[in-house]
């Protein structure tokens, strides 16, 4: 470490781990933003961004996925309802298939005002009946399925997963036979 390492102050750090993250250098943003924790475990920069988030991404793009959702959790200590972090962790539960740990995630994101989210509602949806189409809870896939196709009508990926779910169900494949709501 330079002596100009030793003067930088935790958003200094956070601003060159941003720099890096973009550019992209994961080397150098992984060291920016271990700095910014080292300095300040509860760091949060002014725009509510923090350095788990960004260290969860690059974990999970690295395919460490329990690494990521130890990081992205790390975030959501600090801010429960940051968005990316929520998706992040979502979706790394869904690859290994800890899908009611998704599907909380992904439940959570919709709790957040549509004038504050910024990933559209049908995304959030459909991977809601995705994760439930995965586990082969047909009922659930095809409500949570049907709510996204009514937000985008035209979308090919929401009629497929229908169609597949409306299959399974014709065919007596029920899971949630409960009478449970979804």
């Amino acid at each position: 470490m330079d002596d100009d390492d030793t003067r930088r102050s935790a958003t200094d750090w956070f601003k060159e781990g941003i720099r890096c993250f973009n550019k992209p250098d994961g080397v150098g943003a992984v060291r920016a933003f271990e700095a910014v924790v080292e300095m300040d475990p509860a760091y949060r920069h002014e725009d509510g961004d923090n350095p788990y988030f960004y260290l969860g991404k690059i974990s999970e793009v690295e395919g460490r996925l329990d690494d990521a959702i130890l990081l992205y959790s790390r975030a959501l200590t600090l801010d429960p309802y940051d968005e990316e972090s929520l998706i992040g962790r979502g979706s790394c539960y869904t690859v290994k298939k800890n899908h009611e740990s998704a599907v909380a995630d992904f439940k959570k994101v919709l709790d957040i005002p549509p004038g504050v989210r910024k990933v559209p509602l049908k995304h959030v949806l459909y991977v809601i009946a995705e994760n439930y189409r995965q586990q082969k809870d047909w009922p659930k896939a095809l409500y949570w399925g049907e709510k996204a196709l009514a937000e985008d009508p035209h979308n090919y990926r929401h009629q497929e997963l229908i169609l597949e779910v409306k299959k399974q169900m014709k065919h007596g494949n029920l899971r949630n036979e409960s009478g449970s709501p979804p």
